[in-house]
């Protein structure tokens, strides 16, 4: 069993909001394999409107950890959003979000599908983005911006992972996961 780690960000660009940025990720990890999934909400208070151009942020926090970590039988999803007034996500949102994620994934599985590939993972993604988005548009909403939902290209190999990057809203962000 292998662990998922966000080590880090940068903000290359940012939004074109006024102020320092105050990110924050949902991390998706789902196996096809055993039907487990997980869904992470990282958001340090030591971001919030610090979050300048230029800067990287060291994060080394564990967001999925029991999972095998393959990448045929896995999908690994990280999704951006930009803080503007307040947290729009809330625990109840989440749950939805989790579970929207894990219901799509199950039936994926009832329909035989055992090798996660660039048109699964991109379905997921979809999905994500979908219930990401319809949650940052509750009430509870205050306008957070949406920098998008991305594969995190995992190897089944300890170490760090591609980079993936988010660009939206004029911002630009690099992050980086690893396997450990």
């Amino acid at each position: 069993m292998a662990k998922l780690i966000l080590k880090r960000f940068q903000c290359v660009i940012d939004t074109n909001e006024l102020g320092s940025e105050s990110p924050y990720f949902l991390t998706f990890v789902g196996d096809f394999a055993t039907g487990k999934t997980s869904l992470k909400l990282t958001r340090h208070g030591n971001w919030h409107n610090e979050v300048d151009q230029g800067e990287t942020w060291t994060v080394n926090e564990t967001v999925a950890d029991g999972f095998d970590l393959v990448p045929t039988k896995t999908v690994v999803l990280s999704a951006m959003v930009e803080e503007d007034e307040g947290l729009d996500v809330n625990s109840v949102e989440i749950n939805m979000i989790r579970s929207v994620l894990t219901a799509r994934l199950n039936t994926l599985r009832q329909a035989g599908v055992t090798l996660v590939n660039a048109t699964i993972g991109n379905l997921m993604a979809s999905t994500m983005k979908t219930a990401l988005q319809l949650a940052l548009s509750s009430a509870s909403g205050a306008d957070d911006d949406y920098m998008g939902t991305r594969r995190v290209p995992i190897t089944g190999q300890s170490g760090d992972l591609q980079l993936i990057t988010f660009n939206a809203d004029s911002g630009l962000y690099r992050v980086r996961y690893a396997q450990g």
